[in-house]
C-alpha cells in the first residue's frame, strides 16, 4: 500500500450528511484492492474531521471547503488533487462492495483504449429514523444495467457516478466538470467523455446507491422540483462540449435564419435543444432585422448561458437559402440541419441520431427529411453533409437538386430494445401475455448497447408467471443470483417456486432474499413502521410470500406471524389481510375471515383475489347465488385472469346459470385468445344451452391448435353424440308411380 503513489484516487464529496459518511468511508477501507487514496471533500458542511481522523488511515485526506460551492466544484478540486491515474467516486450516502475498485481497475488495465469503466449498482430504497439516523432497507433492485451505448448516453446517463472509474487524464482532456452544472453532475462528465472514448461495462454488482422513500435529499431529486431550473441545467450540460477534435462523434450544426427575435423563437429553440439528443451547435442568422448582436442575445434570455449558440449577422434581409449558405461557410461541422420556424422538434424522436445512422448506411442518399405533415411544404428541415450542401447550393453548380430520403419516425439501432420492450409492456397490460413474451424475446436479440438481463428480468419474470412458463424463468433467475445479483432475484425465485407449488424451496429462497436486504424482522418493531407507500417493495413481497408458503405447508402459526410482520411493514396494503382471510378460511373461522376481507376491501377493492375469497366464504355458508355474484365481480376487475375461471364456472354450473356464463367466457377469450381451458368450458356451456353447432365449431378450432389436449378430445366425443341424437331418422323411400314405370 502506498499513500503517496496510489493507482486509484477516490473522490468523496460530502455536505450535511454525517450520519452516513462513516459507512461510505468504511466501504472504501474494506476494498480488496488496496492501492488507493481517498479525498474527503467537505463542501462547506458541518466539520467531520474527527470522524475522518478516526479511521487513522494515511491514505485518507480531508479537504474542507470554507463555503458550499456545489458538487461540480468539489469534483474539480478532487481531480486537481488526485495522485492516482484512475478516478473513482463514492457519495457520502452510498457504499461499495469489497470487489468494486478491483473489478474496475482490472477492466481499465485490460482495455487501455477505453476512457472509463463502470459496473452495476443496486438501487436501495430505505426509510430513515430521524431520531437515530438509522436506515432501514426495504428494497434492492437493479434499476440501471445497460451495456455501453454512445447515442443513448447523449439521451440519458446510464453510467451512475458511484459505479464509474475513469482515467484522470481523460477527465482533464475533456475539461473536467462544468461548475455551472448544479445537478446531474455525473451526466456532465460521462457525456463529455464519450466524445473521445469508449466505456467498458462490467456486468457485476459492486455497490449500492441509496434512495430514501420519503424526503429525498439527493441533488437530482431535489432540483427536479423546480422544472424550469432543472431544464436549464440539462441544457447547460447538453451545450458543454470537450475540446476538438472529437474522435467518435459527428459534428452537427443547426442553422436557423431569424427574422424576429421574440418568445416564439425562444420557445422553438428550447424545444429544439430539449428534443434533439445528439450534440448540436446552433447558428442563428440575424437576417436583416436591424438588431445588434447584443440585442439579439438579450432577446434569448437564459439561453445566452449556453455555449453552443452563436449569432452571425446579415445586414440586409436575404433568402433563406443564402442565409444557410452564409452560416455554412462559417461552420466546420460534418453535417448541417437546415431549420426554419416550420421545424417541429417534438414530432420526431432522436431525429438527428436516426438521420445520421441512415446517411451512413444508405450511401446514395444525399440528405434526410422527415415525414412530418407540418414540415412537408418547407424546402428545408433536412439533414445534409455540409460540404455537399455548399457545393449543391453554389449558384454556379450545374446539378443543384438534392437527393432527399423521407424518413418515417424510426429510432436508431441503440434504442430498438427500448421500443420493443415498451411494446411488450403494452401487450402485457392488455393481457396479451404470449405476444408480450414474443416481444421480449425479440428485444433480447438486440445486443448493441442494450439493457442487460439483470435489468429486464423483472418484467420477463412477470410474463413467465402469467403464462406458467416456470422452467426458463427459474433457470435464468438462479443464474443471475449465482452471478451476484442476489437480493431481487432470490425473492423472484421465491415467487417462481411458490407458483409451482414448491413451497419448501420457496420459503428458503424468500428467507435468503430477505436476509440479503440487511434487515431483520425485529427491525419492524421500530417506530418508523408501518409506512404508507404506493409500490410493493421486495422486502414486503418476501414476507407475504413466506406467509402464503407456510400456510400451504400447514404451518399456520408461522404463516400468521409473517402476515403480521408484513402488515407491520406496510399499512396501506391489503395483501396481509388477504393472507389472514386464507388462514381463517383454512381453519373454518368464517366470521374472522369476513372481517379480514372487509379490511382488505377497504385498502384495495379492485383486487380480484378479494372477491374470489369472498365467493369462497359465501360457498362455505351455502350462499351460492351470492358466491356467484362475488366471482362475477372478480372477473369484472380482471377479465384476463384465469384464476377467475374455475370458481365462476363451477358455481354457475351448480346454479344452472349457463346463459350468464356464456358472455363471461366469450369476453375472457377476447383477452386471452386460444386459452384451451376456457375454450373447453365455453364448449360445455354451448352444449348445455343446446347450441350444438356452435360448440362443434369452437371445439374443432381448438382441437386444430391443441390436438393432444384430452379434455377437448372428450368434449369432441360428447358433441358427436349430441349431434347424432339431434339428427332426424332417415325418411323411407317413396314408391315409384305407375306412370313413371310406364315411362
Amino acid at each position: 500500500m502506498s499513500a503517496t503513489n496510489p493507482i486509484v484516487t477516490v473522490i468523496l464529496c460530502t455536505y450535511q450528511r454525517p450520519h452516513y459518511l462513516g459507512d461510505a468511508i468504511r466501504s472504501v477501507t474494506l476494498q480488496d484492492f488496496q492501492e488507493w487514496e481517498l479525498l474527503v471533500i467537505n463542501d462547506g458542511g458541518p466539520d467531520v474531521s474527527q470522524l475522518v481522523a478516526g479511521f487513522a488511515d494515511p491514505r485518507i485526506r480531508y479537504l474542507p471547503q470554507e463555503k458550499n460551492r456545489g458538487k461540480s466544484v468539489c469534483c474539480n478540486i478532487g481531480l486537481k488533487e488526485a495522485r492516482g491515474r484512475y478516478i473513482a467516486y463514492i457519495d457520502d450516502d452510498d457504499m461499495w462492495y469489497p470487489n468494486h475498485l478491483g473489478v474496475l481497475t482490472k477492466a481499465l488495465d485490460e482495455n487501455p483504449e477505453a476512457g472509463a469503466a463502470y459496473s452495476d449498482l443496486y438501487a436501495v430504497s430505505f426509510i430513515k429514523d430521524e431520531a437515530t439516523g438509522r436506515r432501514y432497507i426495504l428494497d434492492k433492485r437493479m434499476s440501471v444495467s445497460r451495456d455501453f451505448c454512445r447515442p443513448f448516453m447523449f439521451y440519458f446517463n446510464h453510467t451512475l457516478h458511484v459505479s464509474l472509474m475513469h482515467r484522470k487524464d481523460a477527465a482533464l482532456r475533456v475539461g473536467g466538470y462544468n461548475e455551472k452544472v448544479t445537478s446531474l453532475i455525473d451526466w456532465n462528465i460521462t457525456r463529455k467523455l464519450v466524445f473521445l472514448y469508449d466505456f467498458v461495462h462490467v456486468q457485476i454488482p459492486t455497490g449500492e446507491y441509496y434512495m430514501p422513500l420519503f424526503k429525498s435529499d439527493r441533488i437530482s431529486i431535489v432540483q427536479r422540483k423546480d422544472k424550469r431550473k432543472f431544464k436549464q441545467n440539462s441544457r447547460i450540460i447538453k451545450a458543454d462540449f470537450p475540446p476538438e477534435p472529437w474522435t467518435r462523434v459527428d459534428r452537427v450544426d443547426v442553422i436557423f435564419p431569424v427574422e424576429q427575435w421574440d418568445d416564439e423563437l425562444k420557445n422553438k429553440l428550447c424545444d429544439l435543444i430539449d428534443e434533439i439528443c445528439h450534440p448540436i451547435r446552433i447558428i442563428l442568422v440575424n437576417n436583416g432585422t436591424g438588431l445588434s448582436p447584443a440585442r439579439c442575445r438579450k432577446a434569448l434570455g437564459e439561453l445566452t448561458e449556453l455555449s453552443n449558440i452563436r449569432i452571425i449577422n446579415s445586414k440586409q434581409k436575404i433568402e433563406d437559402i443564402f442565409a444557410f449558405r452564409l452560416a455554412a461557410g462559417q461552420s466546420d461541422a460534418d453535417y448541417l440541419l437546415l431549420a426554419t420556424m416550420k421545424l417541429q422538434p417534438k414530432a420526431v424522436q432522436k431525429r438527428v441520431m436516426a438521420g445520421l445512422d441512415f446517411l451512413k448506411r444508405v450511401r446514395q442518399s444525399e440528405g434526410v427529411k422527415w415525414d412530418v405533415t407540418e414540415e412537408a411544404e418547407s424546402n428545408f428541415e433536412f439533414l445534409i453533409n455540409r460540404e455537399l450542401f455548399l457545393r449543391k447550393s453554389d449558384p454556379g453548380y450545374a446539378d443543384q437538386a438534392v437527393n432527399l430520403n423521407k424518413l418515417p419516425q424510426v429510432l436508431p439501432e441503440g434504442f430498438q430494445f427500448d421500443l420493443v420492450m415498451a411494446e411488450a409492456r403494452r401487450q402485457f397490460s392488455k393481457g396479451k401475455y404470449s405476444e408480450a413474451l414474443q416481444s421480449m424475446r425479440q428485444a433480447r436479440k438486440f445486443n448493441n448497447g442494450t439493457p442487460t438481463r439483470a435489468f429486464s428480468f423483472d418484467f420477463y419474470t412477470r410474463i413467465c408467471l402469467a403464462l406458467k412458463q416456470y422452467g426458463e424463468a427459474e433457470k435464468e433467475c438462479q443464474a443471475l443470483a449465482r452471478a451476484g445479483y442476489r437480493p431481487d432475484n432470490l425473492i423472484r425465485l421465491g415467487e417462481i417456486l411458490q407458483a409451482q407449488g414448491r413451497h419448501k424451496e420457496a420459503v428458503q429462497a424468500y428467507q435468503e432474499g430477505f436476509q440479503t436486504l440487511g434487515m431483520t424482522e425485529n427491525d419492524l418493531d421500530s417506530s418508523v413502521f408501518p409506512i404508507d407507500f404506493p409500490r410493493e417493495l421486495n422486502g414486503f413481497t418476501a414476507l407475504i410470500g413466506l406467509g402464503e408458503s407456510h400456510l400451504e405447508l400447514g404451518d399456520q402459526a408461522e404463516a400468521a406471524r409473517m402476515f403480521r410482520r408484513a402488515s407491520r411493514l406496510r399499512a396501506n396494503s391489503h395483501r396481509p389481510f388477504l393472507g389472514f382471510a386464507k388462514l381463517f378460511l383454512a381453519t373454518n373461522q368464517l366470521d374472522q375471515a369476513e372481517t379480514a376481507l372487509g379490511n382488505a376491501g377497504m385498502r384495495d377493492g379492485r383486487d380480484p383475489e378479494t372477491h374470489r375469497l369472498l365467493g369462497k366464504l359465501c360457498e362455505r355458508r351455502k350462499r351460492l347465488d351470492l358466491a356467484f355474484t362475488c366471482y362475477l365481480k372478480a372477473f369484472a376487475n380482471a377479465k384476463d385472469d384465469e384464476k377467475n375461471l374455475d370458481p365462476l364456472y363451477f358455481t354457475g354450473a351448480n346454479l344452472g346459470k349457463w346463459a350468464e356464463l356464456k358472455p363471461v367466457f366469450q369476453e375472457f377469450l377476447e383477452h386471452r385468445p386460444g386459452h384451451v381451458q376456457a375454450v373447453t368450458k365455453l364448449t360445455t356451456i354451448h352444449l348445455n344451452l343446446g347450441e350444438v353447432d356452435q360448440a362443434a365449431e369452437i371445439c374443432q378450432s381448438a382441437l386444430n391448435r391443441n390436438p393432444a389436449y384430452a379434455p377437448l378430445k372428450a368434449m369432441a366425443r360428447k358433441i358427436e353424440q349430441a349431434q347424432a341424437e339431434k339428427k332426424p331418422a332417415p325418411a323411407e323411400a317413396e314408391p315409384q308411380s305407375e306412370k313413371l314405370d310406364e315411362d
